[in-house]
């Protein structure tokens, strides 16, 4: 049973004064094709479920243009791989603090894609089948792979019970948030609201741990990670740099596990 964890997309991100010719910033253009590779990268893989980690968006209201490029991509993403399980969270980029605004993210999992035959006539429309938690935790259940997902959004310390299922063959949390004590203090430029006790991931129970917020690839405990950014996003990618070079780490991208294998390799990326 193979999964694919990504985060911190940060699709929207604006930086510099540079532009592209058709007008567009140079960093916003570049994030986006980040994005495009993934996708790309995934549908070459194949994998049964896709992690995403939150920070889907780098504003809680992006713009058009960033909208519209998700949109196409997951629409790809989920056209190509129909029986793939796509499942993200909201970070703190994506969680409104507001009532009264919605998240962004539900555009997902409402959506739709037309499925045309041969000739290309439209024939149906399906769902583009991307799950999403962004309010409250959600436990997903997947029967056929014997796995249980516990997803959680950026929600305040405490309020979430992260407990996995005894009755799965595999359990998967997927969460956005700092663990304690694992993060440089150059990172709290970016607090996330969930503060997560380093032994309530690492727990007994957990066969994979997927964390979103840290944009740097790190693992926090066995079978416990955060997979990194896709771009250099933050206030500080110098100190992103540094890090990555300290670790020997070759850059942004996403980490590939199977949960069936039983060999732990933190250099699976």
């Amino acid at each position: 049973m193979r999964l694919v964890h990504l985060s911190d997309l940060h699709l929207g991100f604006r930086q510099f004064q540079r532009q592209t010719p058709a007008g567009i910033n140079q960093r916003e253009a570049d994030v986006a094709a980040s994005f495009t590779r993934a996708v790309d990268r995934l549908i070459a893989i194949a994998p049964d479920v896709i992690l995403i980690g939150g920070d889907v968006f780098h504003t809680v209201r992006p713009t058009n243009t960033a909208i519209l490029h998700a949109f196409r991509q997951f629409s790809r993403l989920t056209e190509s791989l129909p029986d793939a399980h796509v499942v993200m969270v909201a970070g703190n980029h994506d969680m409104p603090r507001s009532t009264e605004t919605m998240c962004i993210l539900r555009l997902f999992e409402q959506a739709t894609w037309t499925d045309r035959d041969a000739e290309g006539n439209d024939v149906s429309e399906r769902p583009l089948g991307i799950l999403v938690a962004d309010r409250e935790p959600r436990r997903i259940a997947l029967p056929h792979l014997g796995l249980s997902i516990l997803a959680v959004p950026d929600l305040p310390p405490g309020t979430v019970d992260l407990t996995p299922d005894p009755t799965a063959r595999f359990n998967v949390l997927l969460m956005h948030g700092e663990v304690q004590g694992v993060l440089p203090p150059a990172a709290a430029a970016d607090r996330a609201t969930m503060q997560i006790p380093v032994e309530e991931v690492a727990r007994e129970g957990w066969d994979f741990v997927a964390l979103g917020h840290y944009h740097v690839y790190k693992r926090v405990a066995e079978h416990v990670f955060y997979s990194g950014s896709l771009e250099y996003t933050s206030s500080n990618p110098w100190g992103e740099l540094a890090e990555e070079k300290a670790g020997k780490l070759p850059g942004k991208g996403m980490i590939e596990r199977d949960l069936t294998l039983l060999l732990v390799m933190p250099e699976d990326r």
